[in-house]
């Protein structure tokens, strides 16, 4: 399997045996496949559920048992930082004119998932000047992935440069990254985990006026 693009927009493609993919992630792959009947399995991370079908390049062959798990899942799982864009969708350099830190907070048991502490308040706005330079900065404080969307935009993950508009963002790490004021507008930034999203885990971007 060869990765080509992630949320849209094309990387230098990259080999793996397998994909990570966070709630509202999109990536295009290149398959390759001999004769026969193959498994096509998502496992769900952290839990025992999966969803299965089969791949057919050929009338015969077995199809293979339904709870078969294939090796590849345990196999090499590609990193954000191990990909690279494509050199039409780079982000081009400029130096970064704000920073917003974004403190992923809660917890599975209070159940109170919030950004910097607070649940969504429609009042509060995080404020941006057209022609900026914006840098993200996720913190995740919590225990859970955070798969961080924005929108009316696209970011470059400054670790790759990788072009995305949804990026997991691992219990206990950060992930950084640097988008275009270019859509003036009022915009929501939230864990596309809608359960997360619903108890307060998202927050508005806005455009400051000139």
């Amino acid at each position: 399997m060869s990765v080509t693009h992630t949320d849209g927009f094309p990387i230098q493609p990259a080999p793996t045996d397998a994909l990570l993919i966070g709630m509202g992630e999109r990536y295009d792959v290149l398959v390759t496949l001999k004769d026969g009947v193959f498994p096509l399995v998502a496992a769900a991370e952290g839990k025992n559920g999966a969803a299965r079908a089969l791949v057919r390049t050929s009338t015969t062959g077995r199809a293979p048992d339904i709870d078969v798990r294939p090796r590849e899942l345990k196999g090499g799982i590609l990193r954000y930082d191990e990909l690279r864009p494509a050199q039409s969708v780079r982000l081009p350099s400029k130096a970064v004119d704000r920073t917003i830190r974004l403190e992923l907070t809660g917890s599975m048991m209070a159940y109170d998932w919030a950004i910097n502490g607070k649940p969504y308040d429609p009042k509060t706005v995080l404020p941006v000047r057209a022609g900026e330079r914006v840098r993200l900065q996720f913190v995740n404080r919590s225990l859970m992935w955070h798969p961080m969307h924005l929108h009316g935009h696209t970011f470059a993950l400054t670790a790759s440069g990788i072009r995305k508009d949804t990026a997991i963002v691992l219990p206990n790490s950060t992930v950084e990254a640097d988008f275009d004021a270019d859509n003036p507008g009022l915009w929501m930034i939230h864990c596309h985990n809608v359960y997360h999203a619903e108890v307060g885990m998202m927050t508005t971007l806005g455009y400051l006026q000139a």
